[in-house]
């Protein structure tokens, strides 16, 4: 595989979908190859190709070719997870310049998918701006809490922002906020990031408090395990 030119590498996804991954590595490891990404258009526009498919491998190739049609499967919200590689692939392909992109994208596209898909794509940046958007757009309403809260722990979300949500008082806010520390703690036990034991000082007081508000409900295993991380604060 890593002999093959990168149109060849393409042209073996589209044959087998079962190798989108193996291809894909391979791909990132490439400089941008807009005859690649040719081929992937070409092929999604006879419809020989699923939308996701595209959208994950020309993120992977990076050539600017790509990004308007990343941007089209992203706003058509075609499904099967299509949107969720389509965000990715624009910060992918064009970096921080698609930030406000991005940002335009969580706030005004139609669906709830895009707007969940680009948020996606705002994970891989880590910025401040994204992470505004991101609390933004959930308090709005536009993306679920739930995928608003796995983004900000990745990002991660700043101790000042987390602070706050928890000082809010407001159910929504409590809710994300015990949410994000709920994945941090699981991307803590995986090794992925340990950002959340440096503010359990801080933080954990303030989620403390937020378990004690009868208003606040959440799964039994959550409710366990914060309060297990509150008990060592």
């Amino acid at each position: 595989m890593t002999t093959d030119t990168s149109t060849e590498l393409v042209a073996t996804a589209l044959v087998d979908h079962a190798m989108f991954k193996h291809v894909a590595a391979e791909l990132e490891r490439r400089v941008p190859d807009a005859d690649a990404a040719g081929a992937l258009i070409d092929a999604y526009r006879v419809g020989a190709a699923p939308p996701w498919l595209v959208a994950h491998l020309l993120g992977c190739i990076g050539h600017e070719v790509g990004y308007a049609l990343v941007r089209e499967i992203l706003l058509s919200a075609p499904g099967t997870l299509a949107e969720s590689y389509a965000g990715p692939a624009l910060a992918k392909i064009r970096g921080e310049h698609a930030l406000s992109d991005l940002c335009a994208l969580l706030r005004d596209a139609p669906e709830q998918a895009s707007r969940e898909g680009a948020a996606c794509g705002l994970a891989r940046l880590r910025s401040p701006i994204a992470e505004a958007a991101l609390l933004e757009a959930a308090s709005a309403g536009r993306v679920r809490w739930l995928i608003a809260a796995n983004v900000l722990a990745g990002i991660p979300i700043a101790p000042s922002r987390l602070r706050d949500l928890l000082r809010s008082g407001e159910v929504e806010h409590l809710r994300l906020a015990t949410e994000i520390v709920w994945v941090a703690l699981g991307h803590a036990e995986s090794g992925r990031s340990t950002w959340v034991y440096d503010v359990a000082a801080e933080v954990g007081p303030l989620v403390r408090e937020a378990l004690a508000n009868p208003a606040l409900s959440m799964a039994p295993r959550k409710r366990t395990r914060l309060k297990a991380w509150v008990s060592h604060a």
